[in-house]
């Protein structure tokens, strides 16, 4: 007879060291988005007193750096959630939430509803 325990999940241990491996990259990420972050926030700075030594008679040099810190801006608005972690939130959020409990709440009260409303017309038909 074959085994069973060929059908069931891998070692516990395995799982724990794939998980844990899976924790170190998120925070190798994280660690690195970090620091991009930081590097950004340091030359905002340094083009805002750039800007505030800058005459105002040199448009071109205000106008370029007012674009660099228009574009460090937006980079610092994404702060560490990269467009990848962002969707992969709002996805797993979405298979949890509505595929899990709130799916099988519709199914059940749906089915109920339609069940009830057969016996009824049966009833009274």
């Amino acid at each position: 007879m074959p085994s069973i325990e060929s059908n069931q999940s891998p070692n516990p241990d395995e799982e724990f060291e794939t998980a844990l491996m899976e924790v170190e990259r998120s925070l190798l990420k994280l660690k690195e988005r970090y620091k991009e972050v930081e590097q950004a926030q340091k030359q905002k700075l340094n083009l805002e007193e750039r800007l505030n030594t800058v005459s105002p008679q040199d448009t071109a040099e205000v106008q370029k750096i007012n674009e660099e810190l228009q574009q460090l801006t937006i980079t610092l608005e994404s702060n560490l959630l990269t467009e990848d972690d962002v969707k992969t939130l709002l996805w797993e959020g979405i298979r949890q939430g509505l595929l899990g409990e709130v799916f099988w709440q519709i199914i059940r009260f749906g089915g109920l509803g339609i069940i009830l409303g057969w016996l009824l017309k049966t009833w009274a038909g």
